[in-house]
């Protein structure tokens, strides 16, 4: 399986995103498109509440829980994760 990391690119983290949705769907990754929703390829909510957990794990962010809906594709998944590891991080007090 391939990882990522707070320093990957957009492209290697949409690249990991369509690996873990295709191995979730039992699909091969070439019938992934970045730009369908999710739900159109019948992900459910345990396994989108998964890839969730997943991205935190592997680019150390807070993945808001209901992200999935908010941002239903792969490609506006990468965008908000981006958007949470561009911001700048605080020491807990």
């Amino acid at each position: 399986m391939t990882t990522v990391h707070r320093d990957s690119s957009p492209d290697e983290i949409r690249a990991w995103l369509i690996e873990r949705v295709a191995y979730y769907l039992e699909l091969p990754a070439d019938n992934i498109d970045p730009d369908t929703e999710l739900a159109q390829y019948g992900l459910d909510s345990v396994y989108s509440m998964s890839i969730i957990a997943e991205i935190e794990d592997q680019l150390q962010v807070k993945i808001d829980e209901m992200a999935a809906w908010k941002y239903p594709t792969i490609n506006a998944l990468v965008d908000y994760a981006e958007n949470l590891i561009s911001e700048p991080v605080h020491p807990a007090p």
